[in-house]
């Protein structure tokens, strides 16, 4: 495609993916929340389940993913988890009763997203680049945050003007068409199986090159730097690196999923409109578009574990803020500092994962710490709605988040690299 290197049009499909899958499913939770729970007359710990078993079912799935996605590549998937999702949103235009709610969003339409996103796209974008590889992470990711800014709010619309059931059908017509026709974008390799290399470097291969040098067996590339492929699954869960990114990204991950359920229902109780609220969780996720663009800038230039730490402190400072919300203007104080702060971590991890463990196993890898990090995942939204329903109030569960980032902040400084490799940063 021109001069281009190819690895940038895979990030390009990969960011219309992520924001309208981000932006649909993920962040547009909470525009439903309220319609859904009125209809049916649930209470928000019951609504709140649907999300919480979605994140527990990716976590799951991500056992599965993970490997397939490195066995078959990153297009099979993404057809696959794709047509899921637009099922799952055909099906909730027919749910009466919660296990059909449970059936169609925490089952179908998640399964399908969470094996269609981050899992195959992440995957292909790290086989594609190296040197580059956290600036192409922070614009993949970045996706998801144009998502949330520009999808929400026109949920809310559709919603408001039209009703819930209209709007998921529109949703499900949308993902089948996008899931199928950016798939061919992406490779089911990478750029050495097609004659390139990785960043879109431009060395002429010489007649050497096709048999691979080695200093005292180790491969060597052109220069005569050592080339680390990475650590197997069973490699990478023996170490400590895994297991601490484990319990940073569980704590992390039980912050942000209760945010994305409860941000709107919670403001809302402020007397605030549906598509004002919306506009707040979207400017949120708009203010971490700069976030993730810096973030995975940074990240091929600073420690890895120094910046996630930052971040995480922001994050709970923004979270002590939104715990003491009484106005609009506290609310955009808590979008701007969570939602930048929020946004520089998101390309951190997978570019750790990548830094850490390398390409060999990169999808399985990350299926197994998402599989084990699933529980804040699954915790978060029960407990912030659980927290309200017992005490009428969200300050509670909003302190506890802020809390557990301060404690991410300190599990992640302890991470040391399980090897040496030329993206590790320690």
């Amino acid at each position: 495609m021109g001069n281009v290197f190819y690895g940038w049009w895979i990030v390009a499909a990969g960011v219309v993916l992520t924001l309208f899958g981000y932006g649909g499913w993920f962040y547009s939770f909470g525009t439903l929340f309220n319609p859904v729970s009125a209809e049916f007359g649930w209470s928000r710990a019951t609504t709140s389940i649907a999300f919480s078993f979605s994140r527990l079912e990716g976590g799951a799935e991500g056992l599965i993913t993970g490997p397939m996605v490195d066995k078959f590549g990153p297009r099979f998937l993404v057809r696959v988890g794709w047509t899921m999702t637009a099922l799952g949103f055909l099906l909730m235009y027919y749910i009466n009763s919660f296990w059909l709610f449970i059936v169609s969003y925490s089952l179908l339409l998640s399964l399908g997203m969470n094996a269609g996103l981050y899992v195959p796209l992440q995957t292909s974008v790290a086989k594609w680049f190296n040197e580059k590889r956290g600036l192409a992470l922070g614009f993949l990711t970045a996706g998801a945050a144009l998502g949330g800014s520009i999808l929400v709010p026109v949920v809310a619309w559709l919603i408001t003007d039209y009703g819930w059931r209209f709007a998921v059908i529109v949703l499900a017509i949308v993902a089948f068409v996008l899931g199928w026709g950016l798939s061919f974008l992406l490779k089911p390799h990478g750029p050495e199986h097609y004659g390139l290399k990785m960043d879109g470097k431009k060395e002429a291969p010489t007649k050497e090159a096709s048999s691979p040098a080695t200093v005292h067996g180790t491969p060597v590339n052109d220069r005569g730097e050592g080339v680390w492929e990475g650590l197997s699954l069973k490699e990478a869960m023996k170490t400590q690196a895994f297991w601490l990114l484990v319990i940073a990204c569980s704590f992390s991950h039980t912050a942000t999923t209760a945010i994305v359920v409860h941000e709107i229902p919670f403001i809302e109780d402020m007397g605030v409109s549906k598509v004002l609220a919306a506009a707040a969780l979207g400017m949120m996720t708009l203010m971490s578009t700069p976030g993730r663009l810096v973030g995975g800038w940074l990240a091929d230039r600073w420690n890895l574990k120094y910046l996630y730490a930052i971040a995480s402190v922001a994050q709970a400072v923004g979270l002590f803020i939104f715990s003491r919300v009484t106005s609009m203007s506290w609310v955009w104080a808590f979008v701007a500092i969570y939602g930048l702060s929020y946004g520089l971590r998101i390309p951190l991890e997978p570019a750790m994962r990548a830094s850490y463990f390398g390409r060999k196993a990169f999808g399985s890898i990350m299926g197994y710490l998402n599989a084990f990090a699933v529980i804040g995942s699954f915790a978060g939204p029960y407990f912030a709605g659980w927290i309200f329903d017992t005490t009428g109030s969200y300050v509670i569960a909003f302190l506890t988040f802020a809390a557990m980032m301060v404690v991410t902040s300190i599990v992640v400084l302890f991470i040391k690299s399980p090897a040496r490799s030329p993206q590790a940063h320690n």
